[in-house]
């Protein structure tokens, strides 16, 4: 009996490890990530946010088609910028289709160091130097996480 309350107390112990580690992980990522400015130079654009670390960031934005014609086959594009205005990196969201009067939300994800602002517009056509990382989200750091709180689940457990 003694032996199955032990271990018991050990599985209650790494279930609240492992519900600790979580909420940790989870309160460091937040409060690192600050809104920085963002500087909009399309009407179309609403509403548009940009939130960064130190070493990484996510850009969204909302676009209202206000016009009489559709939005097709344009990209939007978000240039972000050091606190000394150095461009520290260029991504593109294509806009597949945005009918009259629609509103559609967009999100990237960027992996530059140290953004201190970001300029927001819609363009035309890619420019020809246009790499497939800028057009791609930078993934997330999801899996490293993870992999993290398991080495340090086997290691103190």
């Amino acid at each position: 009996m003694t032996t199955m309350k032990k271990f018991f107390m050990y599985a209650v112990w790494v279930i609240l490890f492992f519900i600790f580690s979580q909420v940790m992980i989870y309160v460091a990522i937040n409060t690192t990530y600050k809104t920085k400015q963002v500087d909009v130079k399309t009407q179309s654009i609403i509403n548009a946010s940009v939130n960064a670390s130190s070493i990484n960031g996510t850009a969204k934005c909302i676009v209202k088609n206000n016009t009489e014609n559709d939005i097709e086959n344009k990209y939007i594009k978000i240039d972000c910028y050091s606190k000394n205005n150095v461009l520290m990196g260029t991504k593109y969201i294509k806009i597949d289709k945005i009918l009259t009067n629609e509103e559609k939300e967009f999100e990237v994800r960027f992996n530059y160091n140290k953004v201190d602002r970001a300029e927001i517009e819609i363009i035309d056509e890619l420019p020809n130097e246009a790499t497939n990382e800028q057009k791609i989200s930078d993934p997330e750091m999801t899996i490293a996480m993870a992999i993290t709180a398991l080495i340090l689940l086997f290691n103190f457990a």
